[in-house]
């Protein structure tokens, strides 16, 4: 598709199918469906990262309840999309691809998926059942592997190499730490079907990247595109998809975009004065995928985030664990918080340079009051510590929120 054929939207019309797409009302197991994927990430002051995601989008969801969608419902399973992530288990023959790339990544390493010690692994996980690095293997420490991102002890290793090719799955987990399983005892019947082309699951995990974000452009940073090809290949893959229909491709004020046909049509449902998103606050996660791609943030909503939670403390501008706040489609803030034994203590809170916090604009000290009082239900807080800088009308939205 040349420039010329590419659908051009303003970034209004961008900034709004975000939200709509984002945003309209549904049930958690119609965003799971919607997004394809969720990246994991364990750190939780406010619920990880997958807590966040869906609270923003699901009405009275609760700190922790992705767990039982995964462990109990398994409406999703821990796989790799762009990071470690939660994904959809009738997607799980797409893995193909990211598991050859990590056996291989591993093997160069030093550690052989297999070999004997690694069968020997396995042997031990289909004869007991779920476990944990902490009960699986000899648990001996390696000189070698001290100071490694995995520990000293090279069962933990193999296991994590065996989990990064898909010769495990996690089962469940205890305390954060993956219980082991063959996926065979995890997956519903079928999704293991192994007569896929590569080209075929690299053009599903292309185009449910893309689904995931909404509108993703060829050029967001390596991070967000990862992939277990060369960049080169997935344009071939993504030709292929444009073609088919599965994306299409927009330009936004002039820089090319790729969207989904399922969020390009959320510009075509409604009127924007109907648009139940439209007035609403919402608090995003750090890695929420509307936030992937940084850059795209910045251009078309004008936001310059960073997400500080890997900085040293004092090179930090804005906290640890800085949460986006979105009302309607514009941002207007954002905050680091902790939640403790039912208190949620907001350690900083950043008005954005067009909000006057002595007088804010209309609508939005009732639509952040809301936000609140359904964040704290979220978290099961009773109490809320506030700080300095959310001015007296931020102030009083959140202390009502708490009552």
């Amino acid at each position: 598709m040349t420039a010329q054929q590419r659908l051009v939207l303003t970034r209004a019309d961008a900034r709004r199918l975000l939200v709509r797409y984002h945003f309209r009302p549904a049930s958690l197991a119609a965003i799971i469906q919607r997004l394809g994927t969720i990246q994991f990430d364990p750190l939780a002051p406010v619920g990880t990262n997958p807590d966040l995601v869906l609270q923003s989008r699901v009405a009275g969801y609760r700190w922790g309840e992705w767990q039982r969608a995964a462990y109990q419902q398994r409406m999703l399973v821990d796989g790799w999309d762009k990071q470690a992530s939660l994904i959809q288990p009738e997607a799980w023959w797409a893995q193909a691809p990211f598991h050859r790339h990590f056996a291989q990544r591993w093997r160069h390493r030093g550690v052989d998926i297999e070999s004997a010690e690694a069968r020997a692994l396995i042997d031990e996980v289909e004869h007991r059942g779920p476990a944990t690095s902490l009960e699986l293997g000899d648990q001996q420490s390696d000189p070698a592997l001290r100071g490694s991102w995995y520990g000293p002890k090279r069962s933990r290793h193999l296991l994590k190499a065996l989990w990064d090719s898909g010769r495990l799955m996690t089962h469940h987990r205890v305390n954060g730490r993956h219980a082991y399983d063959l996926p065979d005892r995890v997956l519903p019947e079928g999704a293991m079907q192994g007569d896929a082309s590569e080209d075929d699951a690299l053009q599903r995990l292309v185009v449910r990247r893309v689904q995931a974000a909404g509108l993703l452009r060829p050029t967001a940073d390596a991070a967000v595109w990862f992939l277990p090809c060369k960049r080169d290949e997935r344009n071939r893959i993504v030709a292929k998809a444009l073609a088919e229909g599965e994306l299409i491709e927009l330009d936004v004020a002039g820089e090319r975009y790729w969207a989904s046909p399922d969020a390009l049509a959320t510009l075509e449902n409604g009127a924007e004065s109907s648009d139940p998103a439209r007035d609403e606050v919402r608090f995003l996660a750090p890695l929420d995928p509307l936030m992937w791609d940084r850059g795209a943030v910045a251009r078309l909503f004008g936001f310059d985030y960073v997400w500080e939670v890997y900085k040293p403390q004092d090179q930090r501008r804005w906290g640890y664990y800085v949460l986006p706040v979105l009302w309607g489609d514009r941002f207007i803030a954002r905050f680091d918080a902790r939640c403790q034994q039912g208190t949620l203590t907001i350690l900083a809170w950043h008005w954005e340079p067009d909000i006057d916090r002595s007088r804010l604009p209309e609508g939005l000290i009732e639509a952040l009051q809301r936000a609140a009082r359904d964040f704290l239900d979220y978290l099961g807080a009773e109490r809320v510590v506030l700080p300095r800088g959310l001015g007296r009308e931020g102030r009083r939205a959140w202390q009502r929120a708490g009552r």
